[in-house]
């Protein structure tokens, strides 16, 4: 981002090919223009500007992705965005992917992953607060 770069949007002016340090290997500007904004959104009645990362829908069934690599907090509010959208009767299943051991994953950076969002917190949090959503969790590991 400090490159000007991120997948999800791109700043007027800016570079659609993501900067080459950062070794990126697939075609990012395809799923960018297949992602319709507006099925990202959180909420059509409540006044959020929450968005989730891609959206499609299958059929009538709205299905809502979000990438969370970041605090743990972020992730409660990507679960608080899930929830939202199944009470409007319009998300199907929300999908939240997180990596499974983030100290393995940034093991040169330890003073970076505290409070960091993991397959295990996320578990957790989901068994314990019972969102009554349909969410898929999806653990990716280095």
């Amino acid at each position: 981002m400090s490159q000007g770069w991120n997948f999800d949007s791109i700043p007027a002016g800016g570079n659609e090919v993501p900067p080459t340090d950062l070794k990126v290997l697939i075609d990012t500007v395809e799923p960018r223009k297949i992602n319709i904004r507006k099925l990202c959104r959180t909420s059509t009645t409540l006044q959020t500007r929450w968005h989730a990362d891609f959206a499609k829908v299958f059929g009538s069934k709205l299905v809502q992705i979000e990438a969370q690599f970041g605090k743990v907090e972020a992730m409660f509010k990507d679960f608080c965005g899930f929830r939202i959208a199944f009470s409007e009767r319009r998300l199907a299943l929300g999908i939240e992917i997180v990596l499974s051991e983030p100290v393995k994953y940034f093991a040169h950076r330890k003073a970076s992953i505290g409070g960091m969002a993991s397959f295990d917190v996320a578990r957790e949090t989901l068994t314990t607060i019972g969102l009554e959503c349909p969410i898929w969790l999806v653990g990716i590991s280095h």
